[in-house]
């Protein structure tokens, strides 16, 4: 094809892109017939009366509806633009320590990317992952991080994501891209700016406010749908015209604009959920202790099969979430006035009025889940040449910090007490990292501050550690 046509193709696809925004969505069929699904239902008698979802879930009575979603994309769109970016803030107490230029990143960088590209998952070096992604909810997508004031509590701060954020660099924001670009500076998949999941700065980061267990098996086919309709040149498949859109799909099967070479590249995805089925959901649902570990680890084995199914040369870190250990951590000090405004409304499972007499029961069901998802990561099928799942559990007893004369520091909150701060993320990131480098059976179960202990890959120990090669 002439340049000139190529780059007027690619134009096309901006406007067409800017003009009619869209999403790249994906479904999983289900086999049981309930009255209402995900995908349809009617508003009226949503709002009128509770119904039962596929599966006897209900995330939302309202969530059948497609105008409703339709207005609350809306919505958060119109917020985001009114509130402008937050996520490039750089002075506060819950931002990490900026590392000054002289200071030499803490590894030697040098010899960790292979050459040949490893045929095995067991022999992987820091700089042998071409993409990062990730699964989850709020934490994940570093939503309220450089908050200030309640309302912007709604901002997703993306680029500050410890497991896929790679805004800036490890100097200024230490997350999990950010150490890796070290390693590899051509890695990509990372979000690098304030987004939402339907946002091209998201970019691999598909991780949602408000998301349980249960949306993983949908949120990883839409993973799997972005990143194998990313083309090379920006996000320009979305709402082409119809022409432009038959030359990609003609080009993205010959992998001439696809960034992701599918069957090639080295993906890391991390995976981490659970924390809201225990802080908005599990008291909203009939009988849900009865059943919600079960459904849990159903929702976590469709997912991870998916993925192995659908997701060559991918080394998956399943993570647990910290918000409980953190939410009961917080208990145990006096918890700013904002914090106790806010958390009955964001965690009213645990802090509402009506249901937190049981909050001891859901905390022993949130522990379980997370002896559910180490069993899960063990499980033989999920573990090949292309393809394996690592529990790292340094979030596993995650607690706030406590300065020297013994009072808590609750700088790696947000102000909701709910939330990480920017300096959370960087304390999670380095956390990841650790484990991602120590042992089986070795691993690191709390949060440090950060760069007390930074681990770093040898010539006696140059892989990312797995069940394999442990």
């Amino acid at each position: 094809m002439p340049q000139t046509q190529l780059t007027l193709m690619l134009i096309v696809g901006v406007v067409a892109m800017v003009l009619v925004p869209g999403t790249i969505e994906a479904t999983f069929a289900s086999s049981q017939r309930n009255p209402i699904g995900r995908e349809r239902g009617n508003v009226l008698k949503n709002i009128t009366g509770t119904q039962e979802y596929e599966n006897h879930i209900v995330t939302s009575q309202l969530d059948a509806s497609e105008p409703v979603r339709m207005m609350y994309r809306g919505i958060r769109e119109v917020y985001n633009r009114l509130l402008g970016p937050t996520g490039m803030r750089d002075e506060g107490v819950s931002l990490q320590a900026r590392v000054p230029p002289h200071v030499p990143f803490p590894c030697d960088v040098r010899g960790y990317r292979s050459s040949p590209v490893p045929r095995s998952v067991h022999q992987l070096r820091p700089g042998d992952f071409d993409v990062v992604a990730a699964l989850g909810d709020s934490l994940t997508s570093a939503t309220g991080a450089n908050s200030r004031q309640f309302w912007e509590l709604l901002i997703d701060n993306r680029g500050l994501s410890w497991c896929i954020g790679g805004q800036g660099n490890w100097r200024t924001h230490l997350t999990l891209p950010n150490i890796l670009k070290e390693f590899n500076p051509r890695l990509f998949g990372y979000s690098f700016a304030d987004s939402y999941n339907v946002h091209l700065p998201s970019q691999f980061n598909v991780a949602e406010i408000i998301a349980t267990t249960s949306d993983m098996p949908y949120n990883a086919a839409s993973l799997v749908e972005r990143m194998k309709s990313d083309p090379r040149y920006g996000d320009l498949k979305a709402n082409a015209a119809l022409h432009l859109n038959r030359v990609l799909r003609f080009l993205q099967r010959n992998d001439f604009i696809c960034r992701v070479n599918w069957k090639n590249h080295w993906k890391l995805l991390t995976i981490m959920i659970g924390g809201n089925d225990f802080c908005s959901d599990v008291c909203f649902q009939t009988n849900a202790t009865e059943w919600i570990n079960r459904d849990q680890e159903k929702y976590l084995l469709t997912t991870l099969h998916y993925l192995k199914k659908t997701m060559p040369r991918t080394l998956v870190n399943l993570v647990p979430s910290p918000l409980i250990n953190l939410s009961f951590s917080i208990d145990k000090v006096q918890a700013p006035l904002t914090c106790q405004f806010v958390r009955p409304i964001e965690c009213s499972c645990l802090y509402g009025p009506k249901y937190s007499a049981r909050r001891n029961l859901y905390r022993q069901l949130e522990r379980r889940f997370v002896q559910i998802m180490e069993r899960v990561s063990h499980r033989p099928e999920f573990h090949s040449d292309e393809f394996t799942v690592v529990y790292q559990p340094f979030y596993r007893d995650a607690s706030v910090f406590y300065r020297r004369d013994g009072k808590p520091d609750l700088s790696i909150m947000a102000i909701d007490c709910v939330h990480l701060s920017q300096k959370g993320h960087a304390v999670s990131a380095n956390g990841l990292w650790n484990n991602m480098l120590e042992p089986t059976r070795h691993k690191t179960t709390a949060l440090r501050e950060l760069f007390e202990e930074f681990r770093c890959p040898t010539p006696q120990n140059p892989y990312i550690k797995t069940y394999y090669n442990s």
